[in-house]
């Protein structure tokens, strides 16, 4: 089975059209929470494929994670601001087929270094692999860019109730993995592979979302340490 999931806000519907239909095209399932507002464009209520859900309160990006409990095999975290290729899953599959599943693929990915005081983790990231830009071979990163993430769900899930804070899913993800032992690959791909929309980032990311951030990698510090990898490690 091959899931994808999505959270959305009204203001990114007019985006949809665009984002939404290639990728039902890949998967046998969509999940699409609607962040705010219990309305959306009619197209998505038409498509049979697309499991729909609403709350009136924005609950945040781990809303993508709402269909992860009903998918055996392959879930696919989405944003609402990328359009991404025909071959995605095709490729991100691959990817994680290398690993026996036993990885999270991404596409956009970074790193940190584990042996330094933690302060403002996601100010001070490592070789940042940016999801429209090229990557010449897979790379091993510490933090993924969840709305280009693949995971297996004998290997690793986490549900939107798991978090308790909203717009902390790289880091959840993140801290998460290193926990389990598990790897994080960014995927080789070529130049606007995945192409980003320009708009404003719904994420208040202020010192206090910073300081939350870092309280939570700070306790998950031992395992990233257990597992650290060289900043600039090359995959196959």
């Amino acid at each position: 089975m091959i899931s994808i999931g999505m959270a959305t806000v009204p203001s990114r519907f007019k985006y949809l059209r665009e984002i939404v239909p290639p990728l039902l095209k890949q998967c046998d399932n969509m999940y699409i929470h609607v962040n705010g507002s219990h309305h959306c464009p009619e197209f998505l209520k038409k498509e049979s494929k697309i499991n729909l859900s609403f709350s009136n309160i924005n609950k945040g990006g781990q809303m993508a994670f709402k269909g992860i409990q009903q998918t055996s095999g392959y879930y696919f975290c989405v944003d609402d601001d990328l359009i991404y290729p025909d071959n995605y899953v095709e490729k991100m599959i691959e990817l994680m087929k290398t690993y026996q599943d036993q990885v999270i693929a991404c596409v956009h990915g970074s790193s940190f270094d584990p042996y330094v005081p933690v302060h403002q983790v996601f100010k001070n990231k490592k070789n940042a692999h940016l999801s429209y830009k090229g990557l010449d071979r897979h790379r091993r990163v510490m933090i993924p860019g969840v709305g280009t993430s693949c995971m297996h769900t004998n290997t690793f899930t986490v549900t939107p109730d798991e978090f308790t804070r909203k717009n902390m899913r790289d880091a959840v993800v993140s801290c998460k993995a290193a926990k389990a032992g598990i790897p994080i690959i960014a995927i080789k791909r070529k130049e606007d592979w995945i192409q980003k929309i320009p708009v404003k980032t719904e994420i208040n990311k202020n010192k206090a979302y910073d300081h939350h951030i870092d309280e939570l990698f700070l306790r998950h510090i031992p395992y990233f340490q257990a597992g650290a990898v060289a900043l600039d490690e090359e995959e196959s």
